[in-house]
């Protein structure tokens, strides 16, 4: 039986300011804190927890900086900061007494927490538990965690791709020789982009808590741990070989090397059953943070969509769809200019960024509007103005149109409103899949369409008359943020921007019954579209936008008669 595994977010105010901590759940009974390794996220616990649901509360909380948590903010994090976090966290929690199991860098901060809170754990199960000595650290520090630099053509993703997969080769993966040489199968190409998409997500802050594990020395809190500990890890992991350099273990502390993965986790199972904790208190809501976008995940019928808030200022609230493809990540950069004005509301769309996968063959136009008016009764922002941008401009239109109890005010951007012929020529070659490829190669076909976009339009037509002669914006870091966009959404995209394609706008906007204002950037590829657009509308013109993209909202808002 497979047990569901919901997402929240806790707000903390604590050693490091106001933050946010996106942690998994699952299960009933007692409490078990699951701690995951370095560069990845608690998504990697997820077959985990559905599996051990039957036993427990399972709490997994992602390390700070990684997953959807925020980051402590120094460049340089120690084991014990890291430990100090998890604590704020758990009080955040309510929780009481608990067990907890850590995998490698998880390992090494549940260990320092429970050194110093004894009363809280009931046990520990460390999954590789590692103690490097100086000479090993020094040239880890040195090889093992380079910075990520997105380059212009993308060569720094095959060179995250690779490291991904060299990891289960070699140990420490710049290694490369027979000492090295790992014995693990190499993942398949769906598992390294799992596993990629988390070292995407960290991104610049990748190397924190790996850098801390790095240094962390166990046996400084060994001697005086009070905690049941076991010890294990399963044969080819490298930090089995770790067991005998753990010289100040209290007695009582079991080790126990295992003979594949599979036992390493029954034998961490059977530790946690032997040592309960207390139940678990229900969720707490997510209190956001006063001054910035903050992070809630609503629990809709179709799945947990994930929105972005913030509720400083009086005038009217207004919600912000993306485009396909995109997030309320990157869609935030269309808000700075309403921070503090107005509540505001931007939400991942079904099957893009943190919200839940769509339905087989979504989403759809309408499967969006039915998600957006259940997320806009959630939050209580119903009087609101919509706004979208390309394809989430259609989503506010339609979810607009199926409101019978107000006219919502439109404020839309980059209509994808595209003659027939257009239209057949995106469906035939603007919409690839983008398929994991064991050498990577899928991500290079991501970065240059994504590069080819802000160069040509079509992005496919890379013809001299199809050049967009206006100065292109290619920074790399901006790229870097739409690539993981695209990637959070490999099929919903392609979906979304099809049923774009297809979506009767010319009747839709015709029939708005509020006021409505529609955009452009005087250099976007989306211009003439939009300006066909408005002709649908009896005295609609499309307003040409300038400035930086954080003005464009403010500027359409300006225009909406009456005032909204």
């Amino acid at each position: 039986m497979s047990h569901a595994v919901t997402r929240h977010f806790v707000t903390i105010d604590g050693r490091w300011g106001p933050r946010q901590v996106h942690y998994r759940r699952a299960g009933q009974g007692p409490v078990v804190v699951l701690l995951h390794q370095s560069p990845q996220s608690s998504r990697e616990f997820i077959p985990l927890m559905q599996r051990w649901a039957l036993h427990f509360t399972l709490i997994a909380p992602d390390t700070p900086g990684y997953g959807q948590s925020d980051p402590l903010g120094p460049a340089t994090v120690g084991i014990d900061m890291l430990a100090t976090a998890l604590g704020e966290c758990i009080d955040a929690l309510g929780l009481r007494r608990f067990g907890v199991y850590g995998f490698h860098t998880g390992a090494s901060i549940g260990l320092w927490y429970a050194a110093g809170h004894p009363e809280r754990v009931t046990a520990l199960a460390a999954n590789g538990l590692a103690q490097f000595d100086g000479a090993e650290r020094r040239l880890m520090l040195a090889q093992y965690l380079p910075r990520i630099v997105p380059a212009w053509d993308g060569s720094h993703l095959a060179w995250m791709w690779a490291r991904m997969r060299e990891q289960a080769i070699f140990f420490p993966w710049h290694e490369r020789n027979a000492a090295a040489r790992l014995s693990f199968d190499v993942p398949p190409a769906a598992a390294l982009q799992s596993a990629f998409m988390e070292f995407l997500r960290a991104g610049d802050h990748y190397a924190t808590a790996y850098a801390a594990a790095l240094e962390a020395q166990p046996d400084d809190v060994l001697a005086g741990l009070r905690v049941p500990l076991l010890v294990t890890a399963a044969a080819g992991d490298p930090l089995q070989a770790h067991f005998a350099r753990l010289r100040k273990a209290p007695q009582g502390v079991e080790f126990a090397a295992a003979p594949d993965r599979e036992a390493a986790l029954d034998r961490c199972l059977t530790q946690l059953l032997a040592h309960r904790g207390d139940p678990a208190p229900a969720p707490v809501a997510t209190r956001l943070i006063p001054g910035r976008l903050g992070n809630r995940m609503l629990n809709l019928p179709a799945g947990q969509m994930r929105v972005r808030m913030q509720l400083e200022g009086n005038g009217r609230p207004l919600v912000l769809l993306h485009d396909a493809g995109r997030s309320a990540d990157t869609a935030g950069r269309l808000v700075g200019g309403l921070a503090g004005t107005r509540p505001l509301l931007v939400a991942d769309l079904p099957g893009h960024g943190e919200s839940a996968p769509a339905a087989h063959g979504g989403p759809d136009i309408g499967a969006c509007a039915e998600a957006l008016r259940q997320a806009i009764g959630d939050t209580g922002l119903e009087a609101c103005v919509l706004a979208g941008q390309g394809a989430g401009s259609y989503v506010a239109l339609e979810t607009s149109r199926r409101d019978s109890h107000r006219a919502h005010p439109l404020a839309l951007l980059d209509l994808p409103f595209l003659g027939d012929e257009a239209c057949a020529a995106f469906r035939a070659q603007g919409l690839p899949a983008i398929e994991p490829q064991w050498h990577g190669g899928h991500l290079l076909q991501a970065w240059h369409l994504l590069r080819d976009g802000r160069l040509f339009f079509p992005w496919f037509d890379r013809r001299g008359a199809s050049a967009r002669r206006i100065a292109p914006d290619l920074d790399e870091r901006r790229l870097q943020e739409d690539l993981l966009d695209l990637l959070r959404a490999p099929e919903a995209w392609r979906n979304l921007f099809a049923a774009a394609l297809d979506y009767p706008a010319a009747e839709a906007l015709a029939g708005q019954r509020g006021p409505v204002a529609i955009g452009a950037a005087a250099g976007s590829a989306w211009l003439a579209a939009t300006q066909d657009a408005a002709r649908c509308r009896p005295g609609l013109t499309a307003g040409l936008l300038s400035g930086a993209d954080a003005g464009w909202l403010p500027a359409l808002l300006g225009s909406l008669q009456p005032p909204a």
